[in-house]
């Protein structure tokens, strides 16, 4: 049976879209950031991305958003940390919001990098940035290094390993390092390794018959963490009339 050609050429489009590659992220690791000229918030216009050997850094960003303010305080960091080095920074704003707050958002965050406004959204329409606040890394041929998401801690750190390892000051393992740094200690995990230290102390004191000096360093346990069992042990075994300054201690 003969299939009209309007139903067999719909048919075959819907064959081509399904087969079709899913469309890439046009701002990601890996892909090329283009390097548009637009207008400054101060006056006349810069670029997006500097081609000079400079590693450039672009915020897309908006006013009277918590965690652009935000980014734009973490950023006003690095850029102190960047001061001399060969970076390209950048600030992208919106062409809807008033000139106005965008400045004032920028003063209070201590930032003093160009803000660039992108007049009509069509660049943010281009790069189909949908998600703000966004930092990008570039290297100077544009190919996009990094494109970080609002982070609320470690923003500033994350942005200047990956700058470092693209101005050779460190190297893949040293920005992995940077990265995933290791686990800081709690608190609780350092004033456990001091008890352990002055019970350690105790036993030896109590071992070589100086009960007074043991005493003495189990207190010093207990002020630290008045529930430390072997530390309790320590006084009860010393000298059980001392329960009362373990009782005292917990108090």
């Amino acid at each position: 049976m003969l299939v009209p050609l309007r139903l067999a050429t719909a048919a075959l489009a819907v064959l081509s879209m399904a087969a079709a590659p899913p469309a890439r992220a046009r701002v990601t690791a890996g892909e090329v950031l283009e390097n548009a000229e637009l207008p400054a918030l101060g006056g006349g216009k810069d670029v997006l991305v500097s081609r000079a050997d400079r590693v450039s850094i672009v915020l897309f960003w908006r006013p009277g958003h918590e965690r652009s303010l935000d980014t734009l305080k973490q950023m006003a960091e690095c850029e102190k940390v960047f001061a001399g080095k060969p970076v390209h920074m950048v600030a992208v704003v919106s062409g809807v919001y008033a000139a106005e707050d965008v400045r004032a958002a920028v003063t209070e965050a201590g930032l003093h990098v160009p803000v660039l406004v992108d007049e009509g959204d069509a660049l943010y329409g281009r790069l189909e940035i949908r998600q703000h606040p966004l930092v990008v890394v570039a290297e100077p041929t544009g190919r996009i290094q990094l494109a970080q998401p609002y982070v609320r801690l470690r923003y500033c750190d994350i942005v200047r390993a990956h700058v470092r390892w693209l101005l050779k000051e460190i190297d893949q393992a040293q920005l992995e390092l940077a990265l995933n740094p290791p686990r800081a200690s709690f608190p609780n995990d350092d004033k456990r390794n001091v008890v352990k230290r002055y019970v350690t102390m105790g036993r030896r004191e109590a071992a070589a018959g100086h009960c007074d000096k043991a005493l003495a360093s189990y207190e010093k346990a207990l002020a630290i963490l008045p529930d430390d069992r072997a530390a309790l042990e320590g006084v009860a075994a010393c000298d059980p009339s001392a329960q009362r300054a373990v009782k005292a201690a917990k108090n």
